[in-house]
């Protein structure tokens, strides 16, 4: 906890030395010139570094030619990071950067550096762990500003406009303000930035202590994220919406025996499919839904999210027969194929989410634009089912918040499920398909003669890795070898071009071109994913040896045998702190791979090596994992498969009574509906459990779910109290509190059924990790319906 408040202190601190800056003069500066040659950032191979190569800002790339100027010159650098999509990412530099009077600031005071996060993951997750130390939150543009010694941040945030905005600060003023304080309390600086330095590392190196494995780990990973579930709209948690492919995938491989999970993720993969977060007519998911109904997406595209869920969407289509879902696994794939492809081979990173600086401009329809579209191709008669089908029927649901004077207009998506929508058209499945086709087919050659979003055309070796191991699964499962094709196309032209024996991977390529940076950990582990899914697909000998060779080199380049696995190499001059992440994002960590990979390894060969591996990876990790199991769910998901084969070697202890301050019990009983369960909870003083309802978002409200097939649990919710946080009112028990769950079920309930208990108890304070509790329940001979 204390270490916590010294984090606080230091954002407080480095607040205080912006706000002192607000007071002083608004020092203005002349305009300089736009720049007529490029700066620093034209040798690059990033598409986002080469955005800013005309910029009048003094730009510099990351590495030691800039460390070094900042050191020479006695100036603080100016970090500044984002990616090629990232629309606010643009928004600065139009504001800001392509300023000569900005540029002016910059370039007087500072070391100015830009940083692509996709080419550099490194840098970015320092820094990002920096910002969220410093304000909390974090996102792209990210801005820091960096001891020039030391590289460790006294200050940071993320967007910061042009000009002051009430009591938010201005870029101009940040600027003068810490340039001020550079030069007259450095040393108050110096001991912010060893503060918020000590706090970066603490977080980022992770707590390795030995520690066993708790028991029914991967049920409570399962119960915890179950309990996140939005039961009206689908997903899991709230607005806004991300796809999350390592929640669906762990889901997929852990709980996918339990009716509640295979419910929840099968309405989760419909409603993704059928907002306007998937592009109905061009196909590929967008980057998330900025709603909680998966409507209006942010329309940036993401090679990784496209390559994990088609792997999902593909799997979920085996398992159950849902053509929906095949063809939404397909559609990924054509689309790739379609946008994605470097001339190479290999797969592109991105695509942009702005068009003319509007973001989804070239994704927009009204229904007029359709109408006219389609009787223009001789298609008119389609005109009606395509405004009812598409939801353009419902009036508007998209108007740009960047540009109020833009009219409103539609992001297509599908009211239903397409079988419902078929059977309301009077049509089968397969001829509302058909006709569907033709139309998209229409649509997007209209929509393609419109300016489009740009391409972030790099290659970055991991995130090919998981495009190959998608396309791998699509055509295994799909009975697609063109998909299978390309996926081998792509891994050879990194073995061929990114790869050597002697120096390993390296981490991004563009235009034939490949960067002088290593790869890292996520690399090898995403690699070396999609080679053995390959291997899976088409038994290649040379996709499992080239694995093998993989993981012997990233063995050598990141494995500590006390820590685990480092995300970068070894001796990385320009990091203060070598990290290793094991919660999972947007992508697993390279951690949770590697342990995936090592059991897919064991399966695939046979060789205990690969478990006694994989026993050293879980060793570092288990405390993290015990702390918060649905953190890190690709490593669940490997865990789950690992006890399955070897249970007397990861299946941990037996349940140990709970030692919090609420214990539960149940016993079952008659009801006027049939059969009830009475749920008691023991809460200790002064400790309360938070009740679903108002004041409850962002906590955990307490979950009760029947974990048997064919039995709904309905909840007699008592009363609560009103407690108070510092966060503000929830609902909640405290002492001992009894619930009646009534039992439903269209076939005779069996003799026993498994409910699963969730809560998270908090005092006037604080509150606890959450917690999942798996109970079996015998019921009264005789009971019935």
């Amino acid at each position: 906890m204390q270490n916590w408040r010294n984090a606080a202190c230091v954002a407080l601190v480095s607040v205080l030395l912006i706000g002192t800056s607000m007071m002083a003069d608004d020092a203005k500066h002349g305009h300089g010139a736009l720049r007529e040659t490029p700066n620093r950032l034209a040798g690059e191979t990033s598409p986002y570094l080469l955005q800013h190569a005309y910029n009048p800002v003094d730009w510099y790339p990351w590495g030691p030619e800039a460390i070094e100027a900042a050191r020479e010159q006695d100036k603080p650098i100016f970090l500044s990071i984002g990616y090629s999509t990232c629309y606010w990412c643009h928004v600065m530099e139009r504001e800001s950067f392509e300023n000569p009077d900005v540029a002016a600031v910059l370039n007087e005071y500072f070391i100015p550096v830009k940083v692509d996060r996709e080419e550099r993951p490194d840098v970015d997750d320092v820094y990002m762990t920096a910002v969220q130390v410093i304000s909390g939150h974090g996102g792209w543009p990210m801005s820091m500003w960096l001891h020039p010694d030391t590289l460790k941040p006294f200050y940071g945030g993320t967007y910061f406009p042009p000009e002051n905005q009430g009591q938010r600060p201005g870029f101009t003023t940040v600027l003068e303000g810490l340039h001020d304080a550079w030069t007259d309390r450095r040393e108050e600086l110096e001991a912010v930035s060893e503060r918020i330095g000590d706090s970066v590392q603490q977080r980022m190196t992770g707590n390795t202590q030995i520690a066993e494995l708790q028991a029914n780990l991967v049920d409570t990973a399962v119960s915890q994220l179950q309990a996140t579930y939005d039961q009206e709209n689908a997903g899991y948690g709230g607005a806004p919406k991300f796809p999350m492919p390592v929640h669906l995938d762990m889901l997929l491989e852990t709980g996918w025996d339990r009716a509640d999970v295979q419910a929840s993720l099968k309405h989760t993969l419909d409603r993704m499919a059928m907002g306007g977060m998937y592009d109905q007519v061009g196909g590929g998911f967008h980057r998330y839904s900025t709603d909680a109904k998966w409507l209006v997406p942010h329309f940036e595209k993401m090679l990784y999210d496209n390559g994990m869920l088609a792997s999902i969407y593909a799997e979920s289509a085996d398992r159950t027969g849902d053509g929906f879902h095949g063809a939404i696994a397909e559609e990924i794939i054509n689309y790739t194929l379609a946008n994605m492809v470097d001339p190479s081979g290999a797969f592109w990173s991105a695509q942009d989410a702005e068009s003319n600086a509007k973001e989804g401009e070239s994704y927009l329809w009204t229904p007029d634009e359709v109408q006219s579209v389609l009787v223009e191709r001789g298609l008119g008669d389609e005109f009606e089912m395509v405004n009812r089908v598409y939801g353009l029927d419902q009036g508007t649901n998209f108007r740009d918040p960047h540009h109020p004077g833009e009219p409103p207009s539609n992001v297509l998506y599908l009211p239903d499920h397409p079988a419902a929508l078929a059977a309301a058209e009077g049509l089968s499945v397969p001829e509302f398909h058909r006709r569907i086709t033709a139309v998209n087919e229409v649509l997007l050659a209209t929509r393609d003669t419109r300016d489009q979003p740009s391409t972030d055309d790099k290659v970055l070796t991991g995130w090919n890795g998981l495009m190959i191991g998608g396309m791998a699964d699509v055509g295994r499962l799909r009975d697609e070898q063109r998909f299978l094709d390309a996926a081998r196309r792509a891994t050879d032209v990194i073995r061929d071009t990114m790869w050597s024996e002697d120096s390993g991977l390296k981490r991004t390529a563009r235009g034939g071109r490949v960067a002088d940076i290593d790869a890292f950990l996520e690399d090898y582990a995403f690699m070396i994913r999609g080679l053995l899914r390959l291997y899976r697909a088409t038994g290649n000998p040379k996709d499992l040896a080239w694995a093998i060779d993989l993981m012997d080199q990233a063995r050598e380049r990141f494995w500590d045998d006390t820590e685990g696995w480092f995300d970068a190499p070894e001796g990385a001059e320009d990091l203060f702190v070598r990290g290793r992440s094991l919660y999972d994002g947007a992508v697993p960590s390279g951690t949770s791979v590697m342990l995936d990979n090592q059991r897919w390894l064991h399966e695939l060969t046979g060789e205990d090596r690969w478990l006694d591996e994989a026993e050293a990876t879980i060793r570092p990790m288990a405390w993290t994992l015990n702390r918060s199991p649905r953190g890190s769910g690709q490593a669940i998901a490997a865990l789950h498969h690992l006890q399955r084969i070897a249970p007397d070697r990861f299946g941990g202890k037996a349940a140990a009574p709970p030692t919090g301050p609420v214990t539960v019990s149940v016993e079952a009983t008659k009801s006027d509906a049939g059969v009830a369960l009475l749920l008691t909870l023991d809460i200790k003083s002064p400790w309360h459990v938070v009740l679903p309802g108002d004041g409850s978002e962002g906590l955990m409200p307490m979950r009760i779910e029947s974990l048997t097939a064919g039995v709904t649990a309905d909840i007699q919710w008592p009363v609560g109290r009103r407690f108070d946080l510092p966060t503000g009112a929830f609902s909640g028990l405290q002492g001992q509190s009894t619930i009646q769950v009534d039992l439903k079920s269209t076939v005779a309930i069996p003799n026993s059924i498994d409910l699963s208990v969730t809560w998270q108890a908090c005092d006037d304070q604080v509150c606890m990790q959450p917690v999942t509790r798996r109970l079996r329940v015998v019921l009264p001979v005789g009971s019935s319906k």
